[in-house]
């Protein structure tokens, strides 16, 4: 109850600030929720015509909680904001509004799809052009934590491809950072970051040819450490037999 009142001063002081009027339509709580709905649902048919009113929905949403605080409609007013936040291209605040639902409400039916729309914004999160690992290890850590009853569910098979993406980012992220640092002459520094990959994707650090030779570079130019290059070398061409970096690994 404590949770629900919170939600709804939040709510009408976010309109209050919004605009100088609020506005109570009127409705029953399925006719509130179901325009809700149809609104974020709506896609702009022309250039700069149609698409969602998210002053509306501010007037919708503020009327729900308002006139029926008890509604089992009421109930999911923090994944509807998530949803709207979502629509809006908002990612860190649409994850922030789902995971209040989830700690909110812990048996409600939407849990499992609200934990699919925190992975799904954190994969909106994921930019070709951000050195930041931040959201792929949270889709990571969040995945490894699932739940028998998310794992049987129907968001399971888009999970695993977000799961599979996020890792392949990590891995081409590693990469290139481990150049980076190489080009500068911080063996070490590359080194670790190959390490710290493989606390999260140690299966593709593992099978791929290119941060193995990487790693074995940067042991062969760190004086500090005692390995045996020759035996990481050998190793490497067994495993790797065509790997195009075998040329390059015989120059060490």
């Amino acid at each position: 109850m404590f949770s629900r009142l919170i939600l709804l001063v939040f709510s009408v002081s976010l309109l209050f600030s919004c605009t100088s009027k609020v506005i109570i339509l009127k409705g029953t709580d399925k006719e509130l929720y179901d325009t809700i709905i149809a609104e974020i649902n709506k896609e702009r048919k022309y250039l700069i015509l149609g698409g969602t009113d998210y002053g509306k929905l501010e007037h919708l949403m503020t009327t729900l909680q308002i006139r029926y605080p008890y509604s089992e409609y009421t109930r999911e007013a923090y994944v509807l904001h998530g949803d709207i936040a979502y629509k809006q291209k908002r990612y860190q605040l649409a994850v922030q509004q789902y995971n209040e639902f989830i700690k909110n409400q812990t048996n409600h039916p939407k849990i499992n799809y609200a934990q699919f729309m925190i992975f799904l914004s954190y994969s909106k999160l994921i930019r070709n052009k951000d050195l930041d690992l931040g959201p792929s290890l949270k889709i990571i850590e969040l995945y490894n934590s699932l739940p028998q009853s998310y794992l049987d569910s129907e968001f399971m098979e888009r999970t695993d491809k977000i799961y599979n993406t996020a890792r392949k980012f990590i891995l081409k992220r590693t990469i290139y950072i481990s150049k980076f640092y190489i080009e500068k002459g911080e063996f070490g520094s590359a080194c670790s970051r190959i390490d710290n990959a493989s606390v999260f994707i140690s299966d593709l650090v593992e099978n791929s040819y290119e941060t193995q030779y990487l790693k074995i570079l940067c042991l062969a130019k760190d004086k500090s450490n005692d390995v045996s290059i020759e035996d990481l070398r050998n190793s490497y061409k067994s495993k790797f037999p065509n790997s195009p970096f075998l040329d390059d690994l015989d120059e060490i």
